[in-house]
């Protein structure tokens, strides 16, 4: 009979256990999936906290390009606005230079006449006795 009886008190115990593990079961998922939940929730609040500040930074991106945008319009109309000044400059030094080039020209020629006119005159001195 000792036989059966430990056979009895093996099945109780191993019934205990087997009825402790079942009732422990479910509060042990339980713990388990609120940790679970937890350690997600913490790892969602991080992807949003950078996600956030990403997005400041991408606003910040957003309005300085903006500003270089405005400066570099500006750099542009000055630089179109100086090229048509240079222009302006270069056609009228030109004109100028055509003015003076006509001058040297024309005083060329005076020369050259006043020239002749001198070897005329020197000529015709030589060719008459002077006069006494």
């Amino acid at each position: 009979m000792s036989g059966n009886v430990e056979k009895i008190a093996d099945n109780v115990l191993l019934l205990a256990a087997a009825r402790l593990s079942m009732v422990l079961a479910m509060p042990t998922l339980g713990l388990i999936a609120f940790f679970g939940t937890q350690w997600l929730d913490g790892r969602i609040d991080a992807v949003t906290k950078t996600a956030d500040q990403a997005n400041v930074v991408a606003g910040r991106a957003n309005e300085v390009a903006g500003r270089v945008n405005d400066r570099l319009i500006a750099v542009e109309t000055k630089q179109v606005q100086d090229m048509a000044a240079n222009e302006r400059f270069q056609n009228g030094t030109l004109t100028r230079l055509d003015r003076v080039q006509d001058s040297i020209v024309g005083l060329s020629n005076a020369v050259a006449a006043l020239t002749a006119t001198l070897q005329a005159v020197a000529e015709e001195r030589n060719r008459s006795p002077p006069p006494r």
